[in-house]
């Protein structure tokens, strides 16, 4: 019961809170997705939920997220139209916050899958999907981060799950760690091309 007090309480708080915070309201905003799902793993924790009540909690989850950010940048925006900023909020929330954020929940997720592994269930290895995953994974993370302007994100945990590969083994973190190492192979080929990272919409690539 503590742990339902604990989300109706996440609710209450973040989907309340930023209507009175003024100018702070976005930023508190944020936190928001955070709050209240995370209070929601911790009933389904509490509740030891079965596999597919997890599995319908994860999706209305992901439609709370999605829906909840397309709220905040849209109502971010609007709230600045009448002052001529609708612009550079919109370039601020697309370009930069939303690509970090967005990134970074991806660079999460394949820090999460090895550490699902170790902790979880064990993985049969099967090469060719190994390599598929690697090659889809690393090279769109490489387009997606270095049109995202957001590429720097991408070396550090490359370098941590490299290590973690060199120390442990499963073909969960090889891949993830693969895919990650790809990724900066080709942003540092990218970069001595270019001599910088520009975007490819800047090279009229896209």
């Amino acid at each position: 019961m503590r742990a339902l007090l604990a989300f109706a309480a996440a609710v209450f708080v973040f989907h309340n809170l930023p209507t009175f915070a003024g100018r702070f309201g976005d930023w508190i905003d944020l936190v928001t997705p955070f709050a209240v799902l995370g209070a929601a793993a911790l009933v389904l924790l509490a509740l030891r939920a079965p596999l597919w009540v997890a599995a319908l909690a994860l999706a209305a989850g992901v439609a709370f997220a999605d829906g909840h950010g397309i709220h905040l940048a849209a109502n971010s925006i609007r709230g600045v139209a009448l002052a001529g900023e609708a612009g550079d909020t919109a370039y601020f929330w697309d370009e930069r916050f939303g690509h970090i954020e967005w990134h970074l929940g991806w660079l999460g997720l394949l820090v999460a899958f090895p550490l699902a592994e170790r902790f979880g269930r064990a993985t049969p290895s099967r090469p060719l999907a190994a390599a598929l995953v690697v090659l889809m994974l690393g090279s769109t993370l490489f387009g997606s981060t270095v049109e995202g302007q957001d590429w720097w994100l991408v070396p550090p945990v490359a370098l941590a799950l490299a290590a973690w590969a060199l120390v442990c083994q499963g073909p969960v973190l090889r891949s993830c760690a693969g895919a990650l190492a790809l990724a900066g192979l080709l942003m540092a080929v990218w970069a001595a091309w270019h001599s910088g990272m520009p975007e490819f919409s800047d090279l009229g690539w896209i």
